[in-house]
């Protein structure tokens, strides 16, 4: 959660005011994106932290059951149909309706970020009177993308007032205003010339989002090439942990350990997390040390029926993986394991955007993005893409946070995007045999046969779309004479050149 004052973007447009987030001996300036809902499913009771801290002791007392505790419920809307209604499930399985968990976690961030700007000003400011930038995913669906607008606006923030800034345009909105000196000549995009093309890399904690663009002639920056993507961030590194430690000790001790002991289990995750940032089997291959809960073992003995050291021995990890107490001692190969098909991933990625050739030759890959600072990751870009600058900034993990706010002052930033996909609307033209479909054959009201739901285009996957400007006028016609008014709705696929609006893979976009 970032801000600033129009006055002090005007004297430095990256400087802007970080809330810092307090887990127990952690200090972040960002929060997990964990939610803490009471018994009713209506009222709000903790975010981040608070919300993991809060709900352990739930779990300790045996009163968690009722509550509802969803974690990391962004993804939940990742490649997934969205609708309206759809619930989602925490932690223990209980369902709620998706939309209010997002509104109900916007609404604390919302009157968080009143009271902290509260702090620093004299008088009552309003809700109104800031404009408010929201961050998704560029590979979300259409879908999923209007279902935070709605929540936003569940939420208090007002549709005028609110911006949806996509993360890879904002990061690369940041790097591009880092001035050079202060990043170093190599390292900035302040000095790409008019026409240099680069490729952003977003690699979070969930997703990782890449957009290709292009310095436009006016300093602004267009998006050449749809965004692209997957869900490869880091915190798949950290489910390969506790799939590894599911492999080693059984899957039923895991979730055993996980359910009577949260605590414990939030601190070994949050133990992984600070241990993983810091990985770089070049420099140092010895063997990396994890902490574990004294509870663990004797879970495992219940589970298993004998010690974790024999477990261990017994499995195929005898020889890479020692105990010592609550030491657990792993080979640097296995824990290089933990990383590797992610980021095997997002190399391969790239490389096959890097040799579209439409995209032309791009003058660097820009790293951001909490998993921007894994050194396995760099190692990999650099040594994959060893003709290409790869250019890591300063503070990666902030730079789409600091990007929206820069975004959220200048929207005119962004001046072209490059359509995911076609939109259009259905139709009814004259029907042509052996071409047409059949059963879509009507009569108007003049004797003519006509073909129904036909998929009239408006915008065709891969268009370049300027920014603020129409992209298409059309007219059409009533299908009766006494039709006095018409519902129009918006289709959308992947297809380039869809014929029907029944067609497979054909959604529609939410209907007002």
């Amino acid at each position: 959660m970032v801000y600033s004052f129009k006055h002090e973007f005007k004297n430095d447009p990256t400087k802007v005011a970080t809330k810092r987030w307090y887990g127990d001996q952690l200090v972040s300036l960002k929060a997990p994106t964990c939610v803490l809902i009471e018994p009713d499913g209506k009222t709000f009771s903790a975010f981040g932290f608070d919300a993991e801290t809060k709900y352990t002791s739930l779990v300790k007392a045996n009163e968690h059951d009722k509550w509802y505790y969803f974690k990391r419920f962004k993804m939940k809307l990742y490649n997934k149909a969205i609708k309206r209604d759809m619930t989602i499930e925490d932690e223990t399985g209980k369902k709620l309706n998706a939309q209010l968990v997002f509104s109900i976690a916007l609404r604390f961030l919302k009157d968080d970020v009143l009271r902290v700007i509260g702090d620093r000003i004299d008088g009552a400011i309003t809700s109104e009177e800031i404009n408010w930038v929201l961050t998704v995913p560029a590979i979300w669906d259409v879908g999923a993308k209007q279902f935070m607008r709605e929540a936003a606006e569940s939420a208090g923030i007002s549709s005028d007032k609110l911006i949806l800034a996509l993360e890879p345009e904002a990061a690369a909105i940041y790097c591009r205003h880092i001035p050079s000196k202060k990043a170093g000549e190599e390292d900035s995009l302040s000095t790409f010339k008019t026409g240099s093309k680069f490729l952003l890399v977003d690699a979070g904690g969930g997703t990782v989002d890449i957009a290709v663009q292009e310095v436009a002639d006016n300093g602004s920056m267009k998006n050449i090439y749809k965004a692209s993507g997957g869900d490869w961030g880091g915190t798949k590194v950290n489910e390969a942990y506790v799939k590894f430690l599911e492999n080693m000790l059984g899957a039923d001790s895991i979730e055993a350990f996980k359910q009577s002991n949260m605590e414990d289990y939030i601190y070994m995750i949050r133990d992984f997390e600070m241990k993983k940032r810091d990985l770089d089997p070049l420099k140092n291959d010895r063997p990396v040390v994890f902490r574990i809960s004294a509870m663990l073992p004797k879970l495992v003995k219940k589970s298993r029926g004998k010690k974790i050291y024999d477990v261990i021995k017994d499995s195929p990890f005898e020889s890479t993986v020692s105990i010592q107490g609550d030491k657990l001692k792993v080979d640097m190969s296995i824990v290089s394991n933990f990383f590797k098909t992610h980021v095997d991933a997002i190399v391969e990625h790239v490389s096959n955007l890097i040799d579209q050739s439409t995209i032309g030759d791009i003058a660097a890959i820009v790293l951001v993005g909490g998993f921007s600072n894994c050194p396995l990751l760099q190692h990999a870009m650099k040594t994959t893409f060893e003709n290409h600058k790869i250019i890591v900034p300063i503070d990666p993990d902030l730079a789409v946070l600091k990007g929206a706010v820069i975004f959220g002052h200048k929207p005119e930033l962004i001046s072209q995007r490059v359509s995911k996909y076609t939109y259009g609307v259905s139709m009814r033209v004259d029907f042509i045999e052996h071409v047409h479909r059949e059963s879509y054959k009507v009569i108007n009201e003049k004797g003519k046969f006509r073909c129904a739901h036909v998929f009239d285009k408006h915008i065709t996957a891969g268009q370049y779309l300027i920014v603020g400007e129409a992209q298409v006028e059309k007219k059409y016609v009533a299908s009766t004479s006494s039709q006095i008014h018409q519902y129009f709705y918006v289709y959308y696929t992947l297809d380039p050149d869809p014929m029907y609006v029944t067609d497979e893979d054909i959604a529609t976009l939410p209907a007002y």
